[in-house]
């Protein structure tokens, strides 16, 4: 027998309204969305999830039931997974609500991830302010990871836990396009990770469903390869809580004597923290796992918790960033750095003479010109943090001069495929790629002679190696003539810009194993590049740590073009990727993302880095997403034109012009992010499943979501889609200048408007884009109105409606 969770009625009162656009289909949302999520965002003391609401007398034997809830529980990412096993997510115990006899679990869905979880769990509820427990275990791992030959990506896991809060289960019967939202928690596990059975520990969260700040730990309890833990081998697993800590143990006994390894994390009242009343304790697998358990066994005993012991934060050690390089062509070297701290910067020379004095706030960047004599200069910055205790932070700094380029002075070096570092940089006698990259003056150019570069290692430009705010660095082709940057399959990332003030100009980089560019630098424009057969996204912009500030920030690309890019595991290679931890003011426009494994555009964050900054996406066209060009694609839920968000973060992105056709799942997608998204005059037509799907989410209100102006959804019988394409779903501030699918045609709100396939020049897909001189695409009468067409004048304030504008070309 399996048990399953089917969602409860709604709780009375819970219902939203929210204005949205879902033909025959409404009534039927809003009461699976209210009824399979609403409980797990509100407050426990005023709504649990269904499944939990009844009080547990622990005297008695308790009471054992599955759930299966959490994000894409329901997607079950089919090119991961074996036809028949698609939407496979189920506990099947022998003696239903005990732990008698054998337990099976398999969940094909599902993640463990660092800021929240997806999983089916079998499980019991215990008072953690009067329980303390010991639940053993023999497991054994059936299945783990994919059976269709693609790459793990290391949310696959299964074991023993004891949670925090659950989420709301997951929905059934499934209503298409609401995968399920992040459900986190604080969480104690001793199970199987990717790379063996390990101690797993999630803490620091707060929020049901995930907040900056928190860790999910997972290690392994011995690297001795003799305790890996073959499938198909048991294993005896052992998870307590005592009134101070939790216990994780393994027990081997697969490989002669047995085995048994521990380790303990102080802190009993970590599953207290969201809901102090109630933990859940039992057996989980998430994401590609089948277990098998025997022998279970839970001891309840009396419970006395201590507060865990607190964790003073530790100061910020006083640093400085320095943000020019140690190698130049200049005559007059810009000397530039960042503190971290406020406080007073020193600089003298090899003679100990002080060359700046300076009072900073942290994180003000610092010039200064000094000029160079000879071979370089050797200079020393001393700062002094202004908070005590004020220990300073000393730099030595030499530098070395070498002139290159035409006039030896940095100001335009030039490259080629067989340069070498002895040349001189000039036309006739070309240094390599990486020499110019260094050398270059702030303001100077790389004129890269034509050809292909086929560099040893990643191109790595670090902050040190930055422009100036008025004179970028810019990387461009010799002539106009053709270059490519080769990864060769063998550089992890072929050009990686760290560096903030470059500009590079149409090149194309591939073959990297994994992204062609990653690019975590400011103020940067990358204009008419080509990002093609790499290992994962083709281009991405990416930060690290927790100071959004220093994010990548202010970044231009612009009239570049991503396509062909499949990462091993076929799930995770987009076009453009800007996500965890992306700053202000990044601008994507007038790109072509299309024939990536994944989806063209990827704004995903996650929940325990914190929310990106928005993003602008103007002008860009995503197609045919989800295949390559020759024609492979692994099916799927995969595919989407434009990903704008991840993990229930709100972001407020704006997404204007664009347009999505042929991608193999949603042309725009909202991925779970409920903030105040600002979509104007976007087209989508004929994708795989929705043209636009923007969901309720049970945390926020529609009034806090979207804004939708002048959108144009349209369907070509028998397109993409099938015979039976989904209806649009729009939830948030949507008025009549929208003109969306219903499931039968396109109209706006009141029926106005209701553009057939004679409102358009030309629905047959383009080939390819010519492209203009900057690489924006020249959009031809593919998808344009024709002249007369009410489109053209049916938005706010009679302007158009989509992307093109039919009334001019």
């Amino acid at each position: 027998m399996r048990l399953t969770t089917r969602p409860t009625e709604p709780p009375s009162g819970a219902a939203r309204r929210s204005r949205f656009t879902r033909a025959g289909t409404g009534a039927l949302l809003t009461a699976v969305l209210t009824a399979g999520t609403l409980a797990a965002g509100t407050a426990p003391a005023t709504a649990r999830p269904a499944e939990a609401t009844a009080a547990v007398d622990t005297t008695e034997a308790p009471t054992w039931q599955a759930v299966t809830f959490g994000q894409s529980t329901d997607l079950n990412f089919a090119s991961n997974v074996l036809p028949d096993k698609v939407g496979v997510n189920y506990a099947e115990p022998e003696v239903p609500g005990t732990v008698e006899g054998r337990i099976t679990l398999e969940s094909r869905g599902g993640k463990l991830a660092q800021g929240h979880d997806g999983l089916t769990f079998y499980h019991t509820v215990l008072d953690p302010g009067t329980d303390n427990f010991v639940l053993t275990a023999d497991m054994t791992v059936e299945q783990f990871g994919p059976e269709t030959g693609a790459a793990p990506n290391s949310q696959d896991s299964a074991g023993l836990m004891v949670r925090d809060v659950i989420g709301a289960p997951r929905q059934d019967p499934m209503v298409d396009g609401f995968e399920e939202v992040p459900a986190a928690s604080n969480i104690f596990a001793t199970g199987m990770m990717r790379a063996g059975t390990s101690a797993i520990h999630r803490t620091g969260v707060v929020e049901p469903w995930g907040n900056p700040g928190s860790s999910l730990s997972a290690r392994t309890f011995t690297t001795d390869s003799r305790y890996a833990l073959p499938v198909g081998t048991p294993v005896s697993l052992r998870l307590e809580r005592t009134d101070t800590e939790f216990v994780m143990a393994a027990t081997f006994t697969h490989a002669g004597e047995p085995a048994t390894f521990e380790q303990r994390v102080d802190g009993a009242d970590w599953v207290q923290d969201i809901d102090p009343d109630r933990m859940f304790v039992g057996f989980y697998a998430a994401r590609n796992a089948k277990i098998t358990v025997e022998n279970a066994q839970l001891e309840v005993s009396a419970a006395d918790t201590a507060p865990r012991t607190p964790v003073e934060p530790q100061p910020e050690q006083p640093s400085l960033t320095m943000l020019s390089p140690t190698e130049t062509s200049a005559r007059v070297y810009t000397l530039q750095t960042r503190p971290n701290q406020a406080g007073e910067l020193v600089v003298t020379d090899e003679r100990g003479k002080r060359v700046a004095k300076k009072r900073l706030k942290a994180h003000e960047v610092y010039s200064k010109n000094v000029p160079l004599r000879g071979g370089g200069a050797e200079l020393t910055l001393t700062f002094t943090p202004t908070a005590t205790p004020s220990t300073p932070v000393v730099r030595e700094l030499n530098v070395t001069r070498r002139e290159y380029g035409e006039r030896g002075d940095g100001r335009t070096v030039h490259a080629s495929p067989a340069g070498t570092a002895q040349a001189a940089g000039t036309a006739a006698r070309p240094v390599d790629i990486g020499t110019a990259l260094r050398y270059v003056a702030p303001g100077g150019t790389v004129l890269l002679h034509g050809g292909i570069y086929e560099p040893t290692g990643t191109l790595a430009l670090d902050a040190s190696y930055s422009g100036l705010r008025n004179k970028a660095k810019t990387v461009r082709p010799y002539r106009g003539q053709e270059v490519v940057i080769d990864g060769r399959d063998a550089l992890p990332v072929v050009v990686r810009l760290d560096a903030h003030h470059w500009r590079f100009e149409d090149v194309q980089v591939t073959r990297a194993v994994n992204n062609a560019m990653r690019v975590s630098g400011s103020h940067n424009t990358i204009s008419g590049m080509t990002f093609n057969f790499n290992g994962n996204t083709g281009f991405q912009l990416s930060g690290g740590g927790d100071n959004p500030d220093l994010w990548p920030s202010h970044n231009l690309i612009v009239g570049s073009e991503s396509h062909d890019n499949r990462d091993p595991s076929d799930i995770d290679a987009d076009g453009f990727a800007a996500k965890l931890g992306v700053g202000a003011g990044n601008v994507f426009r007038g790109n072509i993302s299309h024939h990536n494994i994944d989806d063209g555009w990827d704004l995903y964050n996650r929940t325990n880095e914190g929310p990106n900054l928005p993003i602008t996406l103007e002008n860009n066209v995503a197609h045919s997403n989800g295949r390559l060009s020759n024609g492979y694609g692994p099916g799927g839920s995969i595919g989407n034109g434009f990903k704008l968000g991840g993990e229930g973060l709100p972001v407020a992105h704006v997404v204007r012009g664009n347009i999505a056709y042929d991608n193999g799942m949603d042309g725009f997608t909202d991925n779970f992010n409920p903030g105040r998204l600002q979509l104007d005059n976007n087209t989508s037509f004929d994708n795989g499943r929705f043209n636009f799907i923007f969901r309720f989410n049970p945390y926020f209100d529609e009034s806090e979501q979207g804004v939708f102006r002048n959108n144009l959804s349209f369907r070509t019988p028998g397109g993409r889609g099938g015979e039976q394409p989904a209806a649009d779903f729009v939830s948030g501030d949507v008025d009549r200048s929208n003109v969306l699918f219903d499931g039968v045609r396109a109209a706006n709100e009141d029926g106005s408007l209701a553009p057939r396939a004679t409102d358009f020049r030309s629905l047959t897909l383009p080939e390819s884009y010519q492209r203009a001189a900057n690489g924006t695409p020249v959009h031809g009468d593919f998808l344009r109105p024709v002249r007369g067409s009410d489109l053209n004048k049916g938005g706010t304030r009679r302007s158009h409606v989509g992307a093109l504008d039919g009334s001019r070309r």
